[in-house]
């Protein structure tokens, strides 16, 4: 008696938290098409640019050549050839396994970081065939945490039934590394060029604008000139160019990232053909973030290579920004979809929004700070004022990464206890 009913709970289980192989082939098919384009393109798309920007180039810029050339690559191979192999096993109706990893994964993780950037700087500084051996390590440094992020969150939700799966946190992730990347960074060229005629037009109304736009192209066509801290500083504080360039950075941008990156969850529950559970949408918004937090992070981290060790630990907090705010948005879908009103996705999309645009504000606070002290460096009150400045967005991103944490086991438990 007790077996049979161990063995009916278990087909149970099994048949909960399994994928349904006979539904949505379009959507495996789509699947195989993506990661085979990607297993392809970008290894290729990695070594043209390696190629070509090295031709005529000096030396000094080939470790951020292979670095973004290989990160293209590394992309391409990790989530391409993973998002294939999802394709091809739904087509053949294998089912995908439940996504539980345990505590093995945490550790292995917390090693593979520690050991990863310890390494990659150590390549850097003491330049040990750096453009060979570097890239690899910045691959590793900005992708592990990310994993490691995802793992506690579906360790958190361990025992959910309907459990998310291997192939839907892949197939998110991969939503996230391509989809949202391309859709979102396009949306945002859009609006960088429409804020460029704007800055363009406000300068030009200004009294001596003309005169302005004159020298503003001769200093642009000269990168030499923006080399010089003092003039970048003198440009970007000028109301005009600031506040268009602050209104991209802290309202326009993450009112496109939030609203595309979960979008991935809309779309599987599509080609499943059923709704998603809390845990479901939590944990498949959590992985798009997480798929694009590792590719911002992959060509925003290459630009800042001496102090590369640092700059990927900074970028734990934005990576876990990203992922919060899809999960957010995310588990907004999922209550919405199940209950056919707007309020849970709105409200969530919402909080992702003020999350992200609180988060890059500290950044821009910042940054704008560190710019006005760079251009008058023997102003006292200048000085004492913009490390004040510096001093609160500081302030402010710690207490915004505490508010991500805390939020994050919240909603992981109460999502666990629903299911």
């Amino acid at each position: 008696m007790d077996t049979g009913i161990a063995s009916t709970k278990k087909e149970t289980t099994r048949a909960l938290t399994s994928e349904r192989p006979d539904r949505g082939r379009w959507l495996y098919t789509l699947a195989l098409v993506v990661g085979l384009g990607a297993l392809v393109l970008g290894p290729l798309a990695g070594g043209l640019f390696i190629a070509l920007s090295l031709i005529g180039r000096p030396v000094a810029d080939a470790v951020s050549v292979t670095t973004i050339g290989i990160s293209m690559a590394g992309l391409g191979l990790g989530l391409g050839g993973a998002l294939a192999w999802v394709g091809y096993q739904g087509l053949r109706g294998r089912p995908s396994r439940p996504f539980r990893p345990g505590m093995r994964w945490v550790w292995g993780c917390l090693a593979g970081i520690g050991l990863t950037l310890v390494i990659g700087q150590v390549i850097l500084t003491f330049d040990l065939l750096t453009p060979l051996a570097f890239p690899i390590f910045h691959v590793l440094g900005i992708t592990i945490p990310a994993v490691l992020m995802l793992v506690l969150v579906a360790q958190g939700l361990k025992g959910v039934i309907p459990a998310p799966t291997q192939g839907q946190v892949i197939g998110q992730m991969a939503w996230g590394a391509f989809g949202t990347t391309a859709i979102a960074f396009t949306l945002e060229a859009v609006m960088v060029a429409i804020g460029l005629v704007v800055v363009v037009v406000i300068i030009a109304l200004t009294p001596g604008g003309l005169a302005q736009l004159a020298e503003l192209q001769a200093t642009l066509a000269d990168p030499a000139q923006l080399a010089d801290p003092q003039i970048l500083a003198d440009w970007l504080l000028k109301p005009a160019i600031l506040f268009p360039v602050a209104a991209l950075l802290v309202i326009v941008a993450p009112l496109i990232e939030e609203g595309v990156k979960s979008l991935g969850v809309p779309l599987l529950s599509l080609g499943r053909g059923r709704v998603p559970s809390p845990a479901q949408g939590w944990l498949w918004g959590i992985a798009a973030g997480a798929g694009f937090a590792i590719t911002e992070g992959l060509f925003n981290s290459a630009a800042s290579l001496p102090f590369w060790a640092g700059i990927a630990l900074l970028r734990v907090g934005a990576t876990a920004m990203h992922m919060l705010t899809a999960g957010l948005t995310g588990l907004g879908w999922a209550r919405t979809l199940d209950s056919r009103r707007p309020w849970p996705l709105l409200g969530g999309y919402l909080a992702s929004v003020t999350l992200h645009g609180l988060w890059n504000g500290m950044t821009v606070l910042i940054v704008v700070s560190s710019l006005w002290m760079m251009a008058r460096p023997g102003d006292a009150a200048r000085m004492a004022g913009g490390g004040l400045a510096v001093f609160v967005g500081v302030t402010g991103l710690i207490l915004l990464i505490a508010t991500i944490i805390g939020v994050a086991v919240y909603v992981t438990r109460q999502v666990g206890r629903e299911t």
